[in-house]
């Protein structure tokens, strides 16, 4: 490996490492409160309100919680859709989830994901808004994930008008100075915290 490249890769882990300790940390009481401020900055922008159909993920251990998002995405009569992991592929599918309870079952490695036979697929051009996880994130919309590439995969994909309305979710604690970003690495376009709407990026 480029000793550049090598660098990079260690700077980011220890981003990560430092950022999830941190964000672990965090009580459940303090995850809650912090979560439904970051909802209802969410639903109060731009980016979500002119969506009629909404890219989410279901939140895992200590991240933000998306469960009120993806409720008020399907009771605003929004679409919802969802990412499934497919490994082989190294990419993200889309599908169309109208009921969380019934439609979402955990993947192998504990994450919530569609369940194929009761979903229908979507494509990355039906949407309107993504919402996208991180570990890290900095002021330019720099994003740090855990190192799989899916986020990356996808949010390269996204048209120009697409990435203008990508919003990552993030504990104010997430935010960094810097996040080492390569050729590969992709950015949001707003970052939404308990504290502030972070567009500097724009």
């Amino acid at each position: 490996m480029h000793p550049r490249r090598r660098r990079r890769k260690d700077k980011k882990e220890t981003i990560r490492h430092a950022v999830l300790h941190k964000r672990d940390s965090l009580s459940e009481a303090e995850r809650a409160d912090k979560s439904n401020i970051i909802f209802n900055r969410v639903v109060q922008t731009w980016e979500f309100q002119q969506a009629e159909s909404v890219l989410l993920y279901a939140s895992f251990g200590s991240e933000v919680d998306t469960s009120r998002l993806m409720a008020a995405t399907l009771d605003a009569s929004r679409r919802l859709i969802l990412p499934r992991v497919n490994r082989p592929a190294h990419q993200l599918d889309l599908y169309y989830v109208t009921d969380v309870e019934r439609e979402l079952a955990p993947s192998a490695w504990g994450l919530r994901e569609p369940i194929v036979e009761r979903c229908e697929p979507s494509s990355l051009a039906e949407v309107d808004c993504i919402i996208a996880p991180g570990i890290a994130f900095d002021r330019w919309g720099g994003r740090l994930g855990h190192g799989g590439g899916y986020y990356d995969r996808l949010l390269n994909s996204l048209t120009p008008a697409q990435a203008h309305v990508s919003i990552g979710l993030a504990y104010e604690l997430q935010i960094v100075q810097e996040v080492p970003v390569g050729f590969f690495d992709a950015r949001v376009a707003v970052i939404a915290t308990e504290l502030r709407l972070v567009v500097e990026n724009r």
